[in-house]
């Protein structure tokens, strides 16, 4: 992972902790990358501890993944 990949990482993740502090549920966040979707490792960990034996398959609806309109400045 390159260093802008980490910063970009880092913010995401603080993003998504505002979220997820001013609502309930489960936020998760990540990337896609060569047309995957890749959780971060504290999305990873959050779905591990409030399901423990889930096989991590989920469908997201309403979820825009547009790059363009998703930027997080």
């Amino acid at each position: 992972m390159s260093a802008l990949e980490g910063k970009e990482i880092e913010r995401l993740t603080a993003a998504a902790k505002e979220v997820t502090d001013n609502r309930t549920g489960l936020v998760l966040s990540g990337r896609i990358k060569d047309g995957k979707l890749i959780l971060d490792k504290a999305s990873e960990d959050e779905v591990a501890q409030k399901f423990p034996k889930a096989d991590r398959a989920f469908i997201a609806f309403n979820s825009p993944f547009d790059p363009q309109s998703q930027i997080v400045n």
